[in-house]
């Protein structure tokens, strides 16, 4: 296992997820992230960046051929056991993996608020993604009525970047994506026992994460 992959080993999940990473992912929080690609794209070649558990792509392989992948190996071991042998899985960095194809939309959520060097990443994710094809991640921000409150209970100390949602939204602009959609994500673990996650583009401004859509310039 190598340095940045034993960063996320089973303690990691541990850690963050409570032992309990399918109840704080449950299965309708990835169908209604599918639900909004679905409205721009309903099929063609899909890479989930940051796979995790492979839980977003057994929602997604029904309207997509899909790829994950993960900088961890522990994570990918479980997204194994969980996805049909056609969906292929590497563990590594994308900079390091050949696919061999470009893809039609690349998601990464909950995935770039772990890089400390953007820039390789989104030119690695613009070599992957056809012209015309959609980039949609998720981050936490820390801007807002409720910043504060997200920033103080934001224990992950992998986390490098907490930056504000115009942070994200302008950073687009130097680069070779524009943002076609961006809504709010309000989520929350109640008790321990329940999440809660809701998309809402009403209170996009002031919400704990966002979901931003966006489309690599032709």
């Amino acid at each position: 296992m190598n340095n940045v992959s034993q960063k996320f080993s089973s303690q990691y999940f541990d850690n963050e997820y409570g032992g309990v990473y399918e109840r704080r992912n449950p299965r309708y929080k990835w169908r209604s992230f599918l639900r909004k690609i679905l409205r721009f794209v309903r099929g063609g070649d899909l890479l989930e960046v940051g796979c995790g558990f492979g839980l977003f792509l057994m929602e997604a392989k029904a309207y997509f051929t899909c790829v994950g992948s993960d900088i961890s190996e522990y994570a990918i071991s479980q997204a194994c056991k969980r996805l049909p042998d056609e969906v292929g899985l590497y563990s590594g960095v994308i900079d390091q993996i050949d696919f061999q194809r470009k893809f039609d939309v690349i998601t990464c959520f909950d995935v770039l608020e772990h890089i400390a060097d953007l820039g390789p990443t989104f030119d690695r994710l613009d070599e992957l993604l056809h012209p015309g094809g959609l980039l949609v991640f998720t981050v936490p921000v820390y801007d807002g009525p409720i910043g504060y409150l997200v920033q103080k209970l934001d224990q992950d100390e992998t986390h490098v970047h907490k930056e504000s949602r115009f942070f994200w939204l302008e950073y687009l602009n130097g680069t070779s994506f524009s943002t076609v959609y961006w809504t709010g994500v309000w989520r929350y673990f109640v008790f321990k026992r329940v999440y809660l996650n809701y998309l809402s583009c009403i209170t996009r401004r002031w919400t704990p994460a966002i979901m931003v859509i966006a489309k690599k310039k032709s």
